[in-house]
């Protein structure tokens, strides 16, 4: 069997941690964030993972909200 390297800017999925840090958030933020569905997350088995499209799916639904308050 052989290995595939996927280096990480090409990933499509990450782990909730990783997605915290490329937010720049708190992991708890993070999950207060998927909580209140403004971040779209694939449960895989028992892992949680996240979208990288997601990412700037849930900072452009911030944006808006921000600007209409």
């Amino acid at each position: 069997m052989s290995t595939v390297h996927i280096a990480d800017a090409d990933r499509l999925l990450i782990t909730t941690e990783e997605a915290a840090a490329r937010l720049g958030i708190h992991r708890s933020t993070l999950y207060d964030l998927i909580r209140t569905k403004k971040l779209k997350t694939l449960k895989i088995g028992s892992r949680r993972l996240v979208r990288v499209a997601a990412l700037e799916e849930a900072i452009e639904l911030l944006e808006q909200e921000e600007t209409a308050a």
